[in-house]
């Protein structure tokens, strides 16, 4: 258990010198992914979605959550992210998402990390590599037009595999483009196209007993198909895909963002804000300075939309946000005071509400925390 002795008021942690830090719920984050597993099916294994930093969050402790709360495999999106995995200790099976991009079946073995494959190459390259068994898993291109085998290359690709005897086919997954918008139209249609997939891997390749093309949205709009897996991502970082799922407002932030008022100055009407002078004061106004920009991943696109939370109240972000530094005007917090903890987003300051006012996801806001911010977890760690 790790004591959770940080506050909204206590904006140092050990070993920092700014302010600026963020903090990691892993009680909440066991929450979001229990609410998956209740919403996918209590029996329906789940693949825990770990890549790029856990979204951010830090993927091993957040993988060790994941594996202690029962998750049957995690994901990540390179082999570098599963052996990182793998030596902090990690016993769950790990998905290669983004494939074995160099011919190391040796190394994926001794790892046991499993690839994605998307391309008869990688069966070759992997097969002349490979000095004992490996389990792969395909992946099926069904609408999204990214990677993945097309339907219609499905059967050449099962006779590639049937010419490489050390690879062994465990599962099949594929991605939902446009899940978050709708389960009509595109959807709909891949969903058909995994199903007809599905079916003549069945038969063709009885072994592959795992099958996923169900992500977040498709866990909260109750459209995990039977006999499937499940695939968590964003919502186990207490983020919504789509304010259309209702599910979606029991998920809980696993991140807040914060730092603390570092400078305080009051300026005449008329005074430019930052650089390019975007924002010009509209009267008499106080500008906080944060010790915050976007070398730390509050984006630049904030500049003149974001808000931040000071004393409980919203103050605006004022010209645009600088690499370290980042303004706001507090006018209308007149008891704003160096030191003061500020929220840049969390508990009461949605991230998706702040990337939607700069125009973009929450996904890129959590990413985009850069390493020189500290990460402070608290909750139950494994």
């Amino acid at each position: 258990m790790v004591r959770d002795s940080l506050s909204m008021k206590e904006s140092s942690i050990s070993n920092q010198f700014r302010p600026t830090a963020a903090r990691i719920d892993l009680a909440a984050l066991r929450e979001n992914f229990l609410l998956a597993q209740s919403l996918a099916g209590k029996s329906v294994p789940m693949v825990g979605v770990v890549k790029a930093n856990a979204y951010g969050h830090g993927a091993v402790p957040v993988a060790r959550v994941l594996e202690a709360a029962g998750a049957g495999a995690l994901g990540v999106a390179c082999p570098e992210e599963g052996v990182e995995l793998r030596e902090a200790g990690l016993k769950a099976p790990i998905l290669i998402f983004g494939g074995p991009f160099a011919a190391d079946a040796a190394m994926l073995a001794r790892r046991a990390l499993t690839p994605v494959l998307y391309n008869e190459a990688q069966i070759q390259a992997l097969q002349s590599s490979a000095a004992e068994p490996l389990g792969i898993y395909f992946k099926v291109d069904t609408g999204m037009t990214r990677l993945g085998f097309l339907p219609q290359e499905l059967q050449r690709a099962l006779q590639a595999l049937w010419a490489a005897p050390k690879l062994r086919l465990l599962g099949v997954m594929s991605h939902l483009a446009q899940a978050d918008l709708s389960f009509e139209g595109p959807t709909a249609d891949q969903y058909r196209a995994f199903e007809e997939a599905r079916a003549l891997l069945r038969r063709e390749a009885p072994e592959a007993k795992v099958f996923h093309i169900a992500n977040s949205a498709a866990i909260l709009g109750g459209k995990v198909a039977a006999g499937d897996w499940a695939r968590p991502g964003i919502m186990l970082y207490g983020s919504n895909p789509n304010p259309r799922f209702a599910a979606g407002a029991a998920l809980k932030p696993v991140m807040s963002f914060t730092t603390a008022v570092v400078s305080l100055k009051t300026v005449p009407k008329g005074t430019a804000v930052s650089y390019g002078g975007t924002w010009i004061a509209p009267r008499e106004s106080r500008i906080a300075v944060l010790p915050v920009g976007y070398a730390d991943g509050y984006i630049r696109h904030l500049g003149n939309c974001g808000e931040v939370l000071i004393r409980g109240r919203r103050a605006p972000v004022v010209g645009r946000v600088c690499m370290d530094l980042t303004m706001v005007d507090v006018t209308g917090i007149p008891e704003a005071d160096l030191g003061d903890p500020v929220l840049l987003w969390g508990p009461g300051l949605p991230a998706e509400e702040l990337a939607a006012k700069a125009g973009t996801i929450s996904y890129e806001l959590f990413c985009a925390v850069s390493r020189r911010v500290p990460r402070a977890y608290v909750g139950e760690v494994p």
